[in-house]
C-alpha cells in the first residue's frame, strides 16, 4: 500500500486562480513547477466544519485503525445507524478521503479504505 498525505486548507475564492497563473508562468519561463500533492480546499472554516464533522472524522479514524471489511462493520464499530454511515462514507468518498472497494462476492459489499497516514489542516488568509 502506498501511503499518501492529504492536506486540507481554507482558501478564499480566487486564490487558486492566482496560484494557477503563477504555475503557468513558471512553465512558460521554462522552469519546473513543483507538484502540489493531495489538497482539499474549503472557502471558509465554517464550510469545512459542516463537512468534516466529529462523526465523519471518527469514521476516518475507525476505518484507518480497524480496516473493517464492510460499511456495516464500520456502523457496528462506531455504534451508528447503517444508513447514516453509508451516506457519510459516500460524501467522504466524493471528497477523496475514503475509497470504497467492491468485493467480488455475492451482494458485492463495499470495503472502505483510508489510504493515507495523515490529514494536515492549513489555513491561507
Amino acid at each position: 500500500m502506498k501511503v499518501k498525505r492529504v492536506k486540507i486548507g481554507i482558501r478564499p475564492p480566487g486564490t487558486i486562480f492566482a496560484e494557477a497563473a503563477e504555475v503557468v508562468g513558471q512553465i512558460e519561463a521554462g522552469k519546473k513547477a513543483r507538484a502540489q500533492g493531495e489538497w482539499l480546499y474549503f472557502s471558509e472554516v465554517r464550510e469545512m466544519g459542516k463537512v468534516l464533522t466529529p462523526k465523519r472524522l471518527e469514521l476516518l479514524k475507525t476505518i484507518r485503525e480497524h480496516r473493517p471489511e464492510s460499511i456495516r462493520a464500520v456502523a457496528e464499530l462506531t455504534g451508528r445507524n447503517l444508513k447514516n454511515v453509508a451516506e457519510d462514507l459516500q460524501l467522504l468518498t466524493s471528497l477523496g478521503l475514503v475509497e470504497l472497494k467492491e468485493s467480488g462476492g455475492p451482494g458485492k459489499k463495499k470495503t472502505p479504505r483510508v489510504e493515507y497516514e495523515t490529514l494536515t489542516v492549513e489555513v491561507h488568509l
